[in-house]
């Protein structure tokens, strides 16, 4: 892969460079994230800022547009997010989300792209991002929609070994743990507070919800497995995977050759 191309924020972008991209076929990568606690060491910006960073880099080997972020998600659960139950998460109702995604992809539209990705970071927005992308599908089939709901990255064996020497907690479990902690560490370490990094995990770790919370399905920190495993080259590996899975998507279904001029 190459790294001469210059990334490009949709929000930087003049109104006539983003019809121009959008008349190249230029493909819009648009992340979808949350406003959510993160534990005691990591900023409540976590689930779009990432994504963001992410695309970036991505946006080195490949023309694409790093899309508007979307900065707030469906509600935190115990088991995945740590739950509604802490200060700092700002959560949207299904139906509020579905129809934000609606109204901004038929924008995009209307500014004239054609292929359009719906990249998704926060675990509970699962199911509500394909719904808007299919109502707009239907009224523009000229249009192309990727949906990326799950983007990790295949962890290989190999790889969780690197990651989690200990033992895989499981990807519910490693909401602010060794993934999302390295990943910060390597792109912005002064966002980390390391003094306040310490291991925690559930009481119960069950495959249902319960309401009202149960408690005892998130921890009393926010994070729902160690990251004390975290570090800044963890977190360089962690953006070469994820960066490697979204071109991977990107090629896939917008070959290089079709939105390059």
């Amino acid at each position: 892969m190459t790294g001469d191309i210059v990334p490009v924020r949709y929000q930087h972008m003049t109104w006539p460079e983003i019809a121009a991209a959008a008349e190249d076929g230029v493909p819009v990568v648009i992340s979808i994230g949350a406003t959510e606690q993160h534990g005691h060491h990591l900023p409540v910006c976590t689930d779009w800022v990432l994504p963001e960073r992410i695309l970036v880099e991505a946006a080195r080997h490949r023309r694409l547009i790093v899309g508007p972020f979307i900065p707030f998600g469906y509600r935190s659960r115990p088991g995945s997010g740590g739950g509604q139950h802490f200060p700092g998460t700002l959560s949207l109702r299904a139906t509020t989300l579905i129809s934000v995604l609606e109204d901004v992809l038929d924008e995009l539209v209307r500014s004239g792209f054609r292929n359009i990705v719906l990249y998704n970071w926060h675990f509970e927005n699962s199911g509500f991002v394909y719904e808007p992308a299919f109502l707009v599908s239907q009224r523009h089939p000229d249009v192309k929609i990727v949906v990326v709901e799950d983007v990790n990255p295949d962890y290989t064996p190999e790889r969780r070994e690197m990651l989690w020497p200990d033992a895989f907690p499981g990807l519910a479990l490693e909401h602010a743990a060794v993934i999302e902690t390295s990943l910060w560490l390597h792109h912005q370490p002064d966002m980390v507070r390391t003094d306040r990094i310490a291991p925690d995990q559930p009481e119960r770790v069950v495959n249902h919800d319960v309401l009202p919370i149960d408690t005892r399905l998130s921890t009393a920190s926010g994070a729902l497995s160690s990251p004390v495993p975290a570090s800044a080259e963890k977190g360089r590996m962690l953006t070469e995977w994820f960066v490697e899975r979204v071109l991977d998507v990107l090629d896939e279904e917008f070959p290089r050759e079709e939105t390059t001029r």
